[in-house]
């Protein structure tokens, strides 16, 4: 196994630059994979060639410096491809989220002064009607290497690698939802990216034969940058997942042989739960079989070992995971629960801190120093401080570094709220003990009890979503009728499934009494768990799923 370290990368220049060198690198090396493995394949020898040809077809039509191109797609090769033949040709890329709306895709074409929109032929029909309803000067091109205005096209061009940008030049702007207003246009530079990717070479242990599969959406920073960036910089293969559904990724991970793959809270939690019912499901000897083993890697953890590694090697296997060797955790809170559980059945399970404007990664936990409380140490080159903390130690968290966007473009009144004295304010509570970083939750969630007591909702929403009758929760403060503070309220997703396997009624409807019955035995649970003050006072049950963004993250303002 070869480790990667700093001198494999060409982190110092452009971010097509330094993708162009991996593909100098390993020519015959596969690189980019479609369909779970099943799809076209993309050597980087291929991948270099296309990207200055279809830089070379953008130059030629007269794409320039600084001109902005939007793609919208699902995870794909061409996405990959497209993004980097954009910046070769010295555009700045706009990644734009898969799940809007046609309205919201024209608001978000006008805001961000694209100049062309690259899509995937799903969106062909949408697009163009877009563009002509909304009197748009906005070309189109497919993803794709068929005929007409496509990839293909643009690929017919003498290559061609602008000599024009800088590492200190915008390389993309990632915008957020604006769904209360015109969006905010994060600006990261070449630098904050690749600085960024730096301080993963440091902190990893990663390997040049190393497999990422890639299933998170590719216009969220945090798979663009780990999921994509990091490994194509390095030369390592990636694979694009077929969907999030448990069992494509699970066949996806097996017939590739996977070794790295990016995920969620809610898809490790999910995974989990899943694997945790079918062991409580066991004969009683092998569930005390199974506990006493997991207590031996508990002792091992604590003496700065991994007997899981060896100890519940077949339960990865039959779990379909035998080949992981990492698995990251990012994008929002992770329940402690599930970031130990996965360490000690032996995987090297990482969960970290980051936002879209840090580039994404602030901290994350190094495998040899993993507290599950935290998300770990700050990145090399990283600062972070908390300011003004309450007795407790919590307050809002500022970061610091190289990472750190320039601000929002056309946008001085927001990013002078974001950026003072060179700290970036990230909206996130949270403590730093033993110089590890604790995330408590977001400051606009912040709940205040009638005592003044601050309560973070993410923290008793993670203790109920561990309930085996709960699928997910939203934890709210409502106002006291003529009384200080806030109530605390729940609102209850029920897990029907569990249900009727704990209540064995294998079809048919489920008394609404029994189910809040159930909920409520759940609640008092949690209640008997935490401080009197972050009680829950009331709660609802919902019967359907709350709505959610591609990465999986609840909308909760459409809930409060």
């Amino acid at each position: 196994m070869n480790l990667l370290e700093s001198k494999d990368f060409r982190l110092d220049t452009t971010i097509h630059d330094a993708v162009l060198y991996a593909c100098g690198r390993f020519p015959d090396k596969d690189a980019l994979i479609a369909d779970g493995g099943q799809g076209k394949t993309y050597s980087y020898k291929r991948v270099g060639e296309l990207i200055t040809r279809i830089a070379g077809g953008l130059h030629q039509r007269g794409y320039k410096k600084g001109d902005r191109v939007a793609i919208i797609s699902e995870n794909c090769p061409e996405w990959g491809i497209t993004y980097l033949a954009a910046l070769a040709a010295g555009c700045i890329v706009v990644p734009l989220d898969v799940s809007l709306k046609p309205n919201e895709l024209a608001r978000f074409l006008r805001v961000a002064k694209v100049r062309t929109l690259f899509c995937s032929t799903r969106w062909e029909h949408d697009a163009h009607e877009v563009i002509a309803l909304n009197d748009l000067s906005v070309d189109i091109y497919l993803m794709t290497f068929e005929d007409g205005c496509t990839l293909k096209t643009l690929a017919e061009a003498e290559a061609f690698i602008t000599d024009e940008v800088a590492n200190e030049d915008i390389a993309v702007i990632i915008y957020t939802s604006g769904t209360t207003g015109d969006p905010k246009g994060v600006i990261l530079t070449h630098h904050n990216i690749l600085g960024n990717i730096d301080s993963y070479v440091k902190s990893l242990m990663m390997y040049q034969e190393d497999k990422f599969l890639s299933i998170l959406p590719l216009h969220h920073t945090f798979e663009a940058s780990v999921g994509f960036l990091f490994p194509a910089t390095a030369g390592i293969t990636i694979v694009y997942g077929r969907s999030l559904k448990s069992r494509d990724i699970l066949n996806d991970i097996l017939n590739n042989k996977i070794t790295f793959m990016i995920g969620v809270p809610l898809l490790y939690e999910k995974m989990y739960m899943a694997i945790t019912k079918k062991i409580n499901n066991l004969p009683m000897l092998k569930r005390t079989s199974f506990r006493t083993l997991y207590a031996a890697c508990k002792v091992g953890w604590r003496l700065k070992k991994r007997p899981g590694l060896k100890l519940f090697q077949e339960l990865r296997n039959k779990a379909g995971l035998g080949s992981v060797r990492m698995l990251v955790s990012g994008g929002a809170p992770l329940p402690t629960r599930v970031a130990e559980w996965f360490n000690m059945v032996g995987f090297i399970f990482i969960n970290g801190y980051g936002l879209t404007e840090c580039s994404p990664v602030v901290s994350f936990n190094r495998p040899s120093e993993t507290e599950f409380e935290s998300v770990g140490a700050p990145l090399p080159g990283i600062d972070i401080k908390i300011d003004y903390p309450a007795p407790d130690g919590v307050g809002e968290i500022l970061v610091r570094g190289e990472n750190i966007t320039p601000g929002y473009i056309d946008n001085p009144g927001a990013t002078a709220e974001l950026l003072k004295d060179g700290w970036l304010y990230t909206g996130d509570m949270g403590k730093i003990e033993n110089g590890r970083l604790i995330i408590t939750g977001r400051k606009k969630n912040l709940i205040v009890s009638g005592g003044g007591k601050n309560i973070y909702p993410e923290e008793i929403e993670a203790e109920l979503n561990m309930g085996d009758c709960i699928l997910e929760s939203l934890v709210v403060g409502r106002q006291k009728e003529n009384k200080a503070g806030e109530d605390v309220w729940a609102v209850i997703v029920p897990d029907i499934d569990q249900i009727r396997i704990i209540e064995n009624i294998p079809d048919g409807d489920i008394e609404p009494k029994k189910i809040r019955a159930l909920i409520r035995a759940e609640v008092d649970a949690v209640n008997g768990r935490i401080a009197d003050y972050k009680r829950i006072n009331n709660f609802e049950v919902r019967l359907e799923e709350f709505e959610k963004t591609s990465t999986r993250k609840i909308k909760r303002r459409f809930y409060q």
